[in-house]
């Protein structure tokens, strides 16, 4: 395993962290006081969690402060009064406890530790259950908050089988997606993590549902979390318990498509009650075959027709260890190392004929190959500081990230019967930084927030390009650059949250982001700098119409800043025929969200949304030397209008069977910034989903889900209609430790094909593809240990991770 090179940071960088590092210290002194830490314990030493306790001056008995004992029978107090006090606990099952008299002397900061073991009542009762059981849905201000308790079909499975009973998201083998959103993060606990595609779906299925207490769903991200990205959040709240230990599982799915491939994963887990470890493995091999076929018309009497036959294949291993550390009751600190090698390969071929007035005039073969070596490192560590009783807190934080990327192709061409070789040669070195300062500020009527957010982002890319004369690599210097890249983020932000009365609550928030950004060719042909600002304000109304019934408003202002694929000028060869240019001249894009939401908080959820996007980047293809070459390169061509609508009901009325519905409708205008380029254009897209979960004894359970997507148009294309089958079955074994689910999927399309139409500057074009659409799975899934045991804290900045990943 390699281990990250922490490289030299520029003095602004340095600048910055220290003044984190001065406020954490400043923080610490400024919140020195009186402490009373406690631990409630029955007779056989065991913690009493969740149990209210009372701190009572002597002197003022109508003066006290009372909290709750966490998990594991913990609590404490703040004093800045001196005189006599008592603590005073009621447990169920407990008799009434009063301490000995308690003598604070406010004039010394000191830290009094108190041990209190409750005598148990012979007269209570043995036991009392409460059965409460939670709606399915329950909407929030800024939020709609899925109970996976109460959902069927999650039981028994893990966090991606919960996942894809969630309303508004799409899950499949190497992806999650939301309905109406470009773009979806991750949070466990409230705190993002880094990976994406494949390796996420590994890592989630390392959570087993028993674990998680409900899933909330934020379609319209608050002004805490960064404006990059018109992308929505889920975040992941795992259950709380006070047991101790080890715990652990292993995960391995089998799947066969065209190729047989596999996912494993193990994680480890151990809590004490001050540290706690968690520490994942994951190992991905995926083999999958596709092809890609296209007819083009050109307006001049040209057209051609084109098919490509490939091969993917993909090794992924992902450790990572996350630590952490309670100091006292009111400090922790974490400590996350993740590492990720990939490697990637495709291997294809494709063939090409061009017709002059339906006369084949041309003919192109051509073989490629290509690999992408990634190599992946992020360090984070972050403090988290209680400042009082009643919620307040501080949390500093700051992380390096480094990622290493290497792709290489080489291609044999034919045209004609005359023989030619290419190879290009790429790599790029992204280097991110990320500090930030939270603060959470409650109050007797409103809850705040507040912090602050430091971002730098280097890369360095090398792009090189070669002919192949007489088997001997040759550079073309016209093709060959190296292009340096940084970035600069600046942000604070602050947001506030009120119930006006029982009915009406209120939450607002406003973002600043600074932002400063500079490109620079090695040959000085390509050099940009530009500097901009902007406010990005949040607003949320919420209305409790009865007990039932919930009407929302939200309202979001993002930017969608230029990936460096699409910043970075010099040509990359897909194939002899076909290249992708960047263009840094690119400016970012502003994207305008509103949307209201009715929820009954029981099953059903509708939202009627509207989002305007400004400046758009679209990438624009242009056919050159009559259609033979294709050179891909993006501008901010277009203006895009979208209203939608989207629902889902659950229908629970039937003992062991879950039926849930989901639909979705929009429609869409983009308006060209430059007709010539790219024509302005309208149209609409609907999908429906019906999932049907039954359940059979204690531990079996079936599943028949069906989704449909009605010809839709995205904005540059029109897609034709498909849909996917897939029927499941899962069971369990050996007091639900080992876990046994199989499931099988289909297209249901056209010669089981997603086909296309698009019309660019001078053509029209129809395509067809097919990436392996059916398959069979067996997934295996077994706990040991402890199975209570929660996995420790995770955080990261993953929205501007994105961006370079």
């Amino acid at each position: 395993m390699q281990f990250m090179q922490i490289t030299l940071l520029k003095k602004s960088d340095i600048i910055a962290l220290l003044f984190i590092s001065l406020s954490l210290i400043y923080c610490s002194k400024l919140c020195a006081q009186n402490k009373v830490e406690g631990l409630l314990k029955d007779a056989k030493e065991n913690g009493i969690g969740f149990t209210p306790v009372v701190f009572v001056s002597t002197n003022d008995t109508l003066n006290f402060d009372y909290t709750i004992t966490d998990s594991i029978g913990k609590f404490n107090f703040k004093v800045t009064k001196s005189g006599v006090y008592f603590v005073k606990v009621k447990a169920l099952g407990f008799k009434e406890f009063k301490s000995s008299p308690i003598d604070i002397d406010a004039s010394k900061a000191s830290t009094l530790k108190l041990n209190f073991i409750l005598e148990e009542d012979a007269t209570s009762l043995q036991e009392v259950v409460v059965v409460s059981k939670k709606p399915l849905f329950t909407q929030k201000t800024d939020r709609l908050v899925f109970n996976v308790e109460n959902s069927l079909a999650s039981q028994g499975g893990d966090a991606i089988d919960a996942l894809k009973n969630t309303p508004l998201l799409k899950v499949d083998e190497t992806s999650v997606s939301m309905i109406g959103k470009s773009g979806l993060n991750v949070l466990i606990n409230g705190r993002p993590i880094s990976l994406k595609g494949e390796a996420l779906i590994a890592y989630l299925s390392t959570i087993s549902n028993a674990s998680i207490s409900k899933i909330e769903i934020i379609t319209t991200p608050p002004a805490k979390y960064t404006a990059e990205g018109n992308a929505g959040l889920i975040n992941i709240i795992l259950k709380k318990n006070p047991n101790l230990g080890w715990n652990g599982s292993l995960n391995s799915s089998f799947t066969q498509k065209t190729y047989f491939y596999t996912r494993n994963s193990g994680v480890l887990n151990y809590q004490t009650n001050k540290f706690s470890m968690t520490t994942n493995l994951l190992y991905n091999y995926s083999k999958i075959a596709a092809y890609e076929k296209d007819q083009n018309v050109f307006i001049d009497g040209f057209s051609s027709i084109n098919r490509q036959d490939k091969v993917f294949k993909n090794n992924e291993f992902t450790p990572s260890i996350n630590l952490n550390y309670k100091f006292n009751s009111s400090t922790d600190v974490s400590l996350i190392y993740e590492y990720s090698n990939s490697k990637y390969v495709s291997v294809d071929t494709s063939r090409s004929l061009f017709f002059n007035n339906s006369v084949l005039s041309n003919e192109l073969l051509n073989i490629g190959y290509g690999k992408v070596h990634g190599d992946f490192n992020r360090v984070h560590s972050f403090v988290t500081k209680q400042l009082d009783s009643i919620g307040k807190s501080v949390e500093i934080g700051f992380q390096l990230l480094n990622n290493k990327v290497k792709n290489e192709r080489e291609n044999s061409i034919d045209e004609n019967s005359v023989l030619s070789a290419t190879e290009n040669f790429s790599v790029n070195n992204y280097r991110l930084g990320i500090a930030n300062m939270d603060f959470t500020l409650p109050f007797k009527k409103i809850k705040t927030s507040a912090g602050a957010q430091y971002t730098f982002l280097d890369n360095k890319s090398d792009v090189r390009f070669f002919d192949i004369v007489n088997a001997v690599p040759e550079l073309n210097p016209n093709l060959t650059n190296t292009f340096n890249y940084n970035e600069y983020i600046w942000a604070i932000y602050a947001s506030a949250e009120i119930n006006l009365n029982p009915k009406w609550s209120l939450q607002g928030g406003m973002r600043y982001e600074n932002t400063k950004y500079e490109g620079k060719s090695e040959d000085n042909t390509n050099n940009i700098e530009r500097k901009y600002d902007n406010f990005f304000p949040t607003f949320y109304l919420s209305y409790q119409f009865s007990e039932n019934a919930n009407y929302s408003f939200k309202y979001s202002k993002r930017v969608n800043r230029p990936i460096l694929e699409q910043l970075n000028p010099f040509q990359w060869y897909i194939n002899p025929f076909q290249y992708v240019e960047g263009n840094p001249q690119l400016q970012p894009s502003f994207t305008d969200n509103f949307e209201f939401t009715f929820s009954n908080n029981s099953n059903l959820s509708a939202s009627l949304y509207y989002s305007l996007t400004k400046q758009q980047v679209s990438y624009f293809a242009e056919f050159l030397e009559d259609g033979k070459i294709q050179r891909y390169s993006y501008f901010n061509l277009l203006d895009a209008y979208q209203y939608g609508i989207y629902a889902n009901y659950a229908f629970t009325k039937i003992n062991n069977l879950q039926t849930q519905f989901s639909g979705s409708y929009y429609w869409q205008e983009t308006k060209s910034r430059d007709t010539q380029l790219l024509p302005s254009s309208k149209g609409y897209g609907a999908a429906i989903s019906i999932d049907n979960s039954y359940k059979i004894g204690k531990n079996n359970l079936v599943q028949l889900n069906y989704s449909h997507n009605f010809p839709t148009f995205d904005g540059t294309a029109n897609i034709n209609y498909f849909g996917f089958l897939t029927v499941g079955y899962r069971t369990s074994f050996w007091d639900k430790k080992l876990s046994v689910g199989i499931t099988a999927s289909t297209i249901v399309s056209k010669r089981n094909e997603i086909s296309y139409s698009q019309i660019r500057n001078n053509a029209s074009l129809n395509g067809q593809n097919e990436y392996d659409y059916q398959s069979i799975r067996l997934n295996l899934t077994y706990n040991f240990g402890n199975a209570k045991v929660k996995g420790s804290k995770e955080k990261s900045e993953a929205e501007e991770a994105n961006r370079i990943k």
